[in-house]
């Protein structure tokens, strides 16, 4: 297979990658950024009933009509409504009712005063008026925030803190959702050592499980992690094919290149893999091999920890964000100002970066195999082949 561009490579996965359509109902504290399975209604109104603002008193415009400083009105004060007390007493003419903020104005009543704009006389029994009050004033209607039967979430939308909290405030306890992909990831590789274990000579630490499987956390999905494997074929593809009908994905991660441990290439052989394409005509991440294995989609990327994070923004990102009904995780883009020079090279180039008052900054050296200038980056810089460019022009971004 020839090299082609990432857009090609992504356009040949999204065509092939299906949503899942299942749904589950979750309680609303499990269900921050997760994705609505159904559109929501209000089931009632919010506030479900008049409610007074503020602390004061509770009353009839009509008995302030008239007042002034030098001709007030004086009310009788029968007693106090407080927040969640149900008030079904209907209020009488010349009188008025204490009330607390976010309670229940009683019938009869239409408006209200601020405790601090009456006189109380008589130990509380009675208040002084000074000016009139306007119908409605200081007064809270059922359904002023929400009405019953409004659009509250839209299938499809991503659950925030403010979804939830309006759900909550409509009295659901739980909201259904769509079901989260599992998906896999697998490192390969014989150098492969785990973490917390001594270092043999000529061996690294698996880097690549906790760089990828904590991007992936980080976009709200729980991979499924596959013990590392040393490049046997045969024992990688037992080991993928014992696991692929619980996934609805796998990614991973080594043995994708044209070397002699590279064995992703008699790996998708012996399980009949349909390979998508192999290699991409830009660096780093340009080896990537994906295919489809029992409708499920594989992601070999690179073990370089730089090349494979790369293959796993420009393909399995978007990717993976059909499968799970995830708009956001689409390729988003940016023209920015380099905040230095790069000389051209003949391959187009995916620069790491950081976007800080408008200018991109990245580091001296850009080899994939390097890990530490990853930190910060919230950007590839998109430098096309044969590009020289000086500090101060602009460049395509693709953001985090």
């Amino acid at each position: 297979m020839e090299r082609i561009s990432a857009e090609e490579a992504l356009n040949i996965v999204l065509d092939k990658v299906r949503a899942k359509q299942t749904s589950q109902n979750i309680q609303l504290n499990e269900a921050l950024g997760r994705v609505c399975a159904c559109t929501v209604y209000a089931p009632i109104d919010n506030p479900p009933f008049d409610r007074s603002p503020l602390d004061g008193y509770a009353l009839r415009s009509v008995d302030t009509s008239g007042a002034s400083p030098e001709k007030p009105v004086w009310l009788r004060v029968t007693g106090t409504i407080y927040a969640g007390d149900a008030c079904t007493k209907r209020l009488e003419h010349g009188t008025a009712l204490g009330i607390m903020t976010g309670a229940m104005f009683p019938p009869g009543c239409d408006c209200m005063v601020m405790q601090e704009n009456v006189r109380i006389e008589d130990g509380g029994t009675e208040i002084l008026i000074t000016g009139p009050v306007g119908a409605y004033e200081n007064y809270v209607r059922a359904g002023e925030d929400i009405r019953k039967g409004q659009l509250l979430v839209e299938a499809g939308e991503r659950l925030s803190f403010a979804h939830l909290a309006i759900l909550a405030a409509m009295g659901f306890e739980d909201v259904s959702v769509k079901r989260l992909p599992v998906l896999g990831l697998f490192c390969t590789g014989d150098e492969l050592a785990a973490t917390g274990s001594p270092l043999p000579p000529g061996k690294i630490y698996n880097s690549n499980e906790t760089l990828i499987g904590q991007r992936m956390r980080e976009l709200g999905f729980v991979p499924k992690i596959l013990p590392a494997s040393g490049d046997d074929a045969g024992m990688v593809a037992a080991k993928i094919d014992a696991v692929i009908e619980e996934m609805d994905g796998l990614i991973t991660t080594g043995a994708v290149s044209v070397g002699e441990k590279d064995i992703f290439h008699d790996v998708f052989k012996i399980l009949g893999v349909q390979k998508l394409f192999w290699r991409l005509n830009s660096k780093p991440g340009g080896a990537i091999l994906c295919g489809i294995y029992r409708g499920r989609p594989l992601f070999c990327l690179s073990g370089n920890p730089f090349a494979a994070l790369t293959g796993f923004e420009l393909i399995v990102k978007p990717a993976i964000g059909k499968i799970a009904s995830r708009g956001d995780l689409a390729i988003r883009k940016q023209r920015v100002k380099m905040a230095g020079g790069l000389a051209a090279k003949p391959v187009r180039r995916f620069i790491r970066a950081r976007i800080e008052n408008g200018a991109a900054k990245f580091p001296a050296e850009h080899l994939s195999g390097q890990i530490f200038s990853i930190t910060g980056c919230n950007c590839l810089l998109d430098i096309p082949a044969g590009a020289a460019l000086d500090s101060g022009g602009e460049v395509e971004a693709l953001l985090f």
